[in-house]
C-alpha cells in the first residue's frame, strides 16, 4: 500500500510541476508563483512517504525538490525582467 502511495503522489508532484512550468513558459508568472507552494507541500508530504533506506524514492524526492528550487528561481528572473521591461519604457517623443 504505502508504495501505491508514494507512486500515486509522486505522479501528482509531477502533473503539479509541469503546470507550473507550463504557466512560466506562457508568462503566467503570477498564477505560477500562486501554484508553487502547492508542489513544495506535495513534495514534502512525497518525503513524509519515502521509506528510509530506498535510494530510488529518496533520488525521487531530492530531483522534484531540485525542479521545485529550479522553477522558484525562473519566477524570480521572470518577474525581475517583467519589471526592468516595464522600468524602461522609452519616453513618446512628442511632435
Amino acid at each position: 500500500m504505502e508504495i501505491n502511495q508514494f507512486a500515486d503522489t509522486s505522479k501528482d508532484l509531477y502533473t503539479q510541476i509541469k503546470v507550473v512550468e507550463n504557466l512560466i513558459k506562457g508568462d503566467q508568472l503570477k498564477e505560477a508563483r500562486k501554484l508553487l507552494p502547492t508542489a513544495e507541500k506535495a513534495c514534502n508530504n512525497l518525503e513524509s512517504l519515502m521509506a528510509e533506506d530506498n535510494k530510488i524514492q529518496r533520488n525521487i524526492v531530492n530531483n522534484r525538490r531540485l525542479e521545485i528550487t529550479w522553477i522558484h528561481d525562473a519566477i524570480q528572473q521572470s518577474m525581475a525582467k517583467a519589471k526592468s521591461k516595464t522600468a524602461r519604457k522609452p519616453a513618446s517623443k512628442s511632435k
